[in-house]
């Protein structure tokens, strides 16, 4: 969980990097914004796929201690209340970077599409500030659900 935080913190300063190089039409240690956002995007799809990965293995093994008699089928359904809130807003923040990052060729090549490239960022950075507080409340209440199995207890 430690390892989604600092991604996610790298993830923000990343972004807001990413925009202030594209308002300013500065470069970092040389890079253009071009080729920085390809960074930015690789460690951003590496952020979610790690953070997804947490939810579904942590939801695993909360599954099996349910079924081996660990703790009540509610919190199950907690779980799957948990990861339909949380899921489609990282799927959708996914799909915001993605397009705006393919939307590079269109800027490249003077495309028309290349008018949305700016605005796509605003809203995909809007909705990933939205998404950290959804991921931030996720991480509480799959701590809270951990915590409610019971202890084995040992003859």
């Amino acid at each position: 969980m430690l390892t989604c935080y600092v991604f996610m913190l790298l993830n923000v300063v990343n972004i807001v990097l990413t925009g202030l190089m594209g308002l300013f039409n500065i470069t970092i240690l040389g890079a253009t914004q071009m080729r920085f956002s390809l960074f930015m995007i690789m460690i951003f799809l590496i952020t979610e796929i790690i953070v997804m990965y947490f939810f579904i293995t942590t939801g695993k093994s909360i599954k099996q201690a349910i079924e081996s008699g660990l703790g009540k089928e509610m919190l199950w359904d907690r779980e799957k209340i948990l990861k339909m809130k949380l899921f489609p807003h990282l799927m959708l923040t996914i799909m915001l970077f993605s397009i705006w990052f393919i939307l590079w060729g269109a800027v490249d090549n003077n495309h028309q599409f290349a008018v949305l490239h700016k605005p796509l960022f605003y809203l995909a950075f809007i909705h990933h500030s939205w998404t950290l507080i959804i991921k931030n409340r996720s991480f509480q209440e799959q701590i809270n659900i951990i915590s409610e199995l019971k202890q084995v207890e040992v003859n």
